[in-house]
């Protein structure tokens, strides 16, 4: 019995440890594809001279190493309590956007999008993770569609489970479902939306109101 233990905790390290290379792997895939498209991987980091650590900086383009890099910088800076999303344009990787989303929300960090900072479609996404959720008053937040192999979002039924993944996200973070059926709508999936503060303020992507005075 002890043997069959043991046998079947070797099979699962041994999982574990070839998701995590698979994850590695396609994550430096991702990375290279973006710097030849002349953008960037996310990455988070504190400003020189910043005084203290209780607000993390983040530029760039979600990927499939988010997930571990976001853990590791909250791990290792428990002081955090914002996320500050300076340019973060989207996500190549949904699955591991939704993941470090729920990561953000799990330990309570809020998000702010600073002076002339925006986030657009998987940054926007991210940025509903906050526990509390600012922007200044020049920022700008983006959505639009998305398309699936063969179909675009619009062209599956609203029951359909590739909508599934998107609402039971919006619902954990208190956000209205009508939001998701309004983002498909306000530009497809090769475009842009820039949300006007009325569509903020009705679908409730801030919590507080913003101020010109901040930074």
């Amino acid at each position: 019995m002890r043997k069959g233990i043991l046998n079947f905790a070797m099979i699962i390290v041994i999982i574990l440890g070839s998701i995590v290379a698979i994850t590695s792997c396609r994550a430096g895939k991702q990375r290279q594809f973006l710097k030849r498209e002349g953008e960037q991987a996310a990455t988070f980091y504190f400003k020189k001279g910043q005084k203290t650590r209780d607000s993390v900086y983040m530029k760039g383009v979600i990927y499939a190493g988010t997930l571990k890099d976001i853990r590791r910088v909250f791990n290792q800076n428990n002081e955090i309590t914002t996320l500050v999303m300076e340019e973060v344009p989207g996500s190549m990787d949904d699955e591991v956007n939704l993941l470090a989303s729920r990561e953000i929300r799990k330990r309570g960090v809020n998000t702010y999008v600073p002076k002339n900072g925006w986030v657009a479609s998987g940054g926007t996404d991210m940025f509903l993770a906050g526990k509390k959720r600012n922007i200044h008053a020049t920022a700008k937040l983006g959505v639009h569609s998305w398309r699936g192999d063969e179909k675009t979002a619009l062209e599956y039924p609203k029951n359909h489970k590739e909508h599934e993944k998107y609402l039971k996200y919006y619902d954990e973070m208190n956000i209205p479902s009508d939001f998701y059926w309004y983002t498909l709508k306000a530009a497809p999936a090769d475009s842009i939306h820039w949300m006007t503060l009325d569509e903020i303020q009705q679908y409730k992507i801030i919590t507080e109101p913003f101020s010109p005075s901040k930074k």
